[in-house]
C-alpha cells in the first residue's frame, strides 16, 4: 500500500500549498513596476561598453580654460558609456553650458561625422551663445542631410574661447544613431498627447526624443525633469530658462 501512502503525501503537499498562497504578497508584479522617473534613470544610466565613451562630463570631455574654476564643466546630457538613440532624420541634440556670451567668448560650435568620419553636415553649426550659462538644445538643421536609419553618427559640440588655440576650448562628444521607429512605439504616440509622449519615448529606449519632449514639457513634469538633471549633477539649475541655439547660417536672411 506504498502507492497509497505516496498519494496521500501529495495531497497533504497540494493543501498545505493552496492554503498558504494568501500569505504570498498578491502586489508583487505591481511592486516590480519602475516609475517613469526611474526608466529615464536606467535610459542614461545603462551601461552596455559600446564604442567610444559618451559626452558626459566624464571621459569624453575636454573642461577648457575660459570655464571658470569651481563651475560645473560642459556637460553634454546623453546615456553613459553608450550611444544615444533617435527616431528623428533632424534630432535635437542637449548640453549645460557653463558661461554666457561675453566680450571675449560669443560662440558655440556642433560638428557631426558619420561612420566613416566623414562630415555629416555641410559645415560645421556656430552659434550665438546666450546671455547666461544654462542649459541648450542644438537641433540638426532641416536644410541638412537627414540621418540615415542604421547608422551612427558621431557630434562634438565646443565652446570657443580661442579660435587660434582649439586645444583650450571646453568640448563634449558622443554619439547618436538612428533607428526604425516601432508599430508599437508609433501607436503609443498615437494615443498620447503631445506633452506625455516623451513617456513613449522612454519606455522603447529613444533616447534623443525622450529627453527632447521632456524638456519641452517640464513645467509639467518637473519630477521627471528633475530626475534626469539630477543624474548630471544639474539639479540647481531645473527651473532655469531653457534656450535653442540656432546657427548663424539659419538666422542669416
Amino acid at each position: 500500500m506504498s502507492w497509497l501512502s505516496r498519494y496521500q503525501k501529495s495531497i497533504l503537499i497540494l493543501t498545505l500549498s493552496t492554503l498558504m498562497l494568501p500569505l504570498l504578497p498578491i502586489d508583487a508584479p505591481q511592486a516590480q513596476a519602475q516609475s517613469v522617473g526611474e526608466r529615464i534613470v536606467n535610459l542614461f544610466r545603462r551601461e552596455r561598453n559600446q564604442g567610444r565613451p559618451s559626452g558626459r562630463s566624464r571621459g569624453g570631455a575636454i573642461r577648457g580654460y575660459c570655464v571658470p574654476p569651481g563651475s560645473k564643466p560642459l556637460t553634454a546630457l546623453v546615456p553613459e558609456n553608450e550611444p544615444g538613440t533617435t527616431v528623428s532624420d533632424h534630432p535635437t541634440f542637449w548640453f549645460y553650458l557653463p558661461v554666457g556670451r561675453s566680450e571675449r567668448v560669443t560662440q558655440a560650435k556642433f560638428m557631426l561625422e558619420d561612420e566613416n568620419q566623414r562630415p555629416a553636415i555641410k559645415q560645421p553649426l556656430t552659434m550665438a551663445l546666450p546671455d547666461a550659462p544654462g542649459i541648450v538644445s542644438v537641433k540638426l538643421p532641416e536644410t541638412e542631410q537627414p540621418l540615415e536609419v542604421g547608422k551612427q553618427y558621431e557630434w562634438e559640440f565646443s565652446i570657443i574661447c580661442d579660435e587660434w588655440d582649439l586645444s583650450g576650448n571646453p568640448q563634449v562628444w558622443g554619439q547618436v544613431k538612428r533607428v526604425e521607429a516601432s508599430p508599437e512605439l508609433v501607436q503609443q504616440l498615437k494615443t498620447l498627447p503631445e506633452s506625455d509622449q516623451y513617456i513613449a519615448f522612454v519606455e522603447h529606449d529613444i533616447s534623443q526624443e525622450a529627453l527632447t519632449g521632456l524638456a519641452l514639457h517640464r513645467s509639467l513634469h518637473s519630477d521627471d525633469w528633475m530626475n534626469l538633471l539630477e543624474l548630471f549633477d544639474l539639479k540647481d539649475v531645473a527651473d532655469a530658462v531653457v534656450t535653442p541655439l540656432s546657427s548663424q547660417a539659419e538666422t542669416r536672411p
